[in-house]
């Protein structure tokens, strides 16, 4: 396989760091994760409404509930406004703590041979805003060098310590 001079290589990454640089967010480290987990985790929030969206290779909109720290309700919004109730086998990958873990097993593909299914050595910038009152992820974002489609996940509604409803009689 014919290697890329170095100089090509930095010329793709320019725009790629460019595009990054637009949509903000700090880089997507183990100390940034860490930095902003410890914020969610001194929030001691354990109940809470949670709406996002994912944007890329999968295109979806999900509403999920969560109390005691456990996803206990999935739905994913669909385009014209209906829902669907989900009973995926990680649950747990769909709340705020699932959004950690996602931006470090996405982080952890770096160090492979072949991140994101690209040759080893692929550029690739990961991005996040947390937010800073909670510390959950607001926006996440994953460009790579010869990948087609970016990722984005953006949080649209967070309600923390929701209103409990009342039991119906």
């Amino acid at each position: 396989m014919t290697r890329l001079p170095r100089s090509t290589r930095l010329l793709w990454l320019i725009p790629l760091l460019a595009l990054a640089g637009c949509s903000g967010g700090e880089a997507v480290t183990k100390q940034s994760i860490a930095k902003a987990r410890k914020v969610w985790a001194r929030a001691q929030i354990d109940d809470y409404d949670l709406d996002w969206t994912s944007s890329g290779t999968n295109n979806a909109y999900y509403r999920v509930t969560v109390r005691n720290g456990r996803v206990r309700s999935l739905e994913q919004v669909l385009p014209e406004g209906r829902t669907v109730e989900l009973h995926p086998g990680k649950p747990e990958y769909f709340g705020v703590d699932g959004l950690f873990l996602t931006m470090a097993e996405e982080l952890a593909q770096l160090g492979t041979d072949r991140p994101f299914g690209q040759a080893k050595g692929s550029k690739a910038v990961l991005l996040f805003t947390p937010d800073p009152k909670y510390g959950y992820p607001q926006s996440y974002r994953r460009d790579i060098v010869g990948a087609t489609l970016p990722v984005a996940i953006d949080v649209v509604r967070f309600v923390p310590n929701p209103p409990r409803t009342k039991p119906s009689l």
